[in-house]
């Protein structure tokens, strides 16, 4: 997928010509001429034709794609690349430890695992649009009430590592037979 032009490296008070904007911008010469054939103002009383430095950046700004605000409900899915419901209206959130959470729903259209951070004072909200479930985290080792019954380890534990006397006693076997 090409990039977008930027308009971050653009000088708001110097003016370009065609080939300087086109390098700025990191885009063809070509593209810049269409660009002005499309409205990007330029100065022509002068040859090369100029390009002021605020109204290319205003024309990059104006060229952005607006943002989408996705509904509390919804997420975005990657597969589909759209803002989607959730499949049968239902949603699952995973708490998070400073309140809110992770809302983890199925597309309603190809069925991916779609993933959209909640803040805690939008889960009424969203309890009104869509049926949610709250998924209760594994009880941590530490965090548990039980003791482990794993003591196996506390037992005189046994190795099959010899002990340096053991090894000089297989060694002095080992020269006295040959």
């Amino acid at each position: 997928m090409p990039r977008r032009p930027s308009g971050r490296s653009v000088k708001r008070h110097r003016s370009y010509t065609v080939d300087e904007a086109a390098r700025t911008t990191g885009v063809a010469k070509g593209t810049v001429r269409r660009w002005i054939k499309t409205g990007l103002p330029v100065l022509n009383e002068q040859r090369p034709a100029l390009i002021i430095g605020r109204e290319l950046i205003e024309y990059l700004e104006a060229r952005k794609p607006k943002k989408r605000e996705l509904a509390i409900q919804q997420s975005y899915c990657f597969s589909c690349r759209a803002p989607r419901e959730p499949a049968f209206g239902e949603v699952e959130i995973q708490p998070a430890p400073n309140g809110g959470g992770m809302m983890i729903s199925l597309c309603g259209t190809c069925s991916t695992v779609m993933h959209k951070r909640i803040p805690a004072g939008s889960l009424s909200a969203l309890k009104a649009k869509a049926t949610v479930t709250i998924r209760q985290d594994h009880e941590r080792i530490n965090e548990g009430s039980k003791p482990c019954l794993n003591d196996h380890f506390e037992q005189g534990s046994q190795t099959h590592a010899k002990a340096p006397s053991e090894k000089r006693a297989d060694q002095a076997q080992i020269q006295s037979l040959s």
